[in-house]
């Protein structure tokens, strides 16, 4: 009777040891991939590549940031308003720049006139306007100075959250793409986080699989 009382203990031994070791290898698991998700943040701000694709649309590219809400909160990468669970948040700042562009005089009628010395004036007010695909611009010169009627920035921007493919023998990286059709618009700053809050050990998959594997083994040790 003692020996099988041993034997019992030892069998039950055997298992905790097991669970905590799994238990102790999840934790390192945890601490590594915090670890290579901070190492992407340099004061804050998140890296990232902007190009021009063959259409002359701007696209940037950034790794994927995964934290857990509180992380998240706590290096002032998540702003929560309205929503409380979030899965993820892409934070964008953009600037338009538009060099050396000529405005045409809008008036059809002749604005320009010459004085008895052959010095061309410009009658004032006059209207100037520019519009095309990606922005318009209107305004009035007048003996005030310019008065900007109206300016207008058109663009579609797409934010893709995915895998980014590597080739075929090296695994994807979960990445944000942002297309800005507009090509005058370039982005400043771009920060992302994909939320990812930690599983309770008893909710995973592999906890109760390595349950049914230990019992499945204690159980025939026992009545033995």
């Amino acid at each position: 009777m003692f020996s099988k009382l041993k034997k019992h203990a030892l069998l039950i031994c055997i298992f905790l040891l097991t669970f905590f070791v799994w238990q102790t290898f999840s934790v390192n698991s945890k601490l590594q991939d915090y670890k290579n998700q901070v190492i992407k943040l340099k004061d804050g701000e998140q890296l990232f590549i902007e190009k021009l694709n063959d259409k002359g649309e701007r696209i940037a590219e950034q790794d994927q940031v995964i934290l857990s809400q509180k992380d998240a909160i706590a290096y002032n990468l998540l702003e929560i308003e309205n929503l409380k669970k979030i899965k993820s948040q892409v934070k964008i700042t953009t600037i338009t720049k538009i060099d050396s562009v000529y405005v045409p005089v809008l008036d059809t009628i002749e604005r320009i006139v010459y004085d008895t010395t052959g010095l061309a004036l410009l009658k004032l007010p006059t209207k100037f306007g520019l519009e095309n695909e990606w922005y318009s611009i209107y305004s009035t010169i007048n003996k005030n100075g310019m008065l900007l009627d109206s300016l207008s920035l058109y663009n579609r921007q797409i934010i893709t959250i995915g895998m980014k493919s590597n080739g075929i023998f090296k695994s994807p990286t979960p990445s944000v793409v942002v297309k800005n059709e507009n090509p005058y618009v370039s982005i400043n700053s771009l920060n992302n986080v994909v939320i990812k809050n930690d599983t309770r050990f008893y909710d995973k998959k592999g906890f109760w699989y390595g349950v049914g594997v230990g019992t499945g083994v204690l159980i025939p040790l026992l009545i033995k």
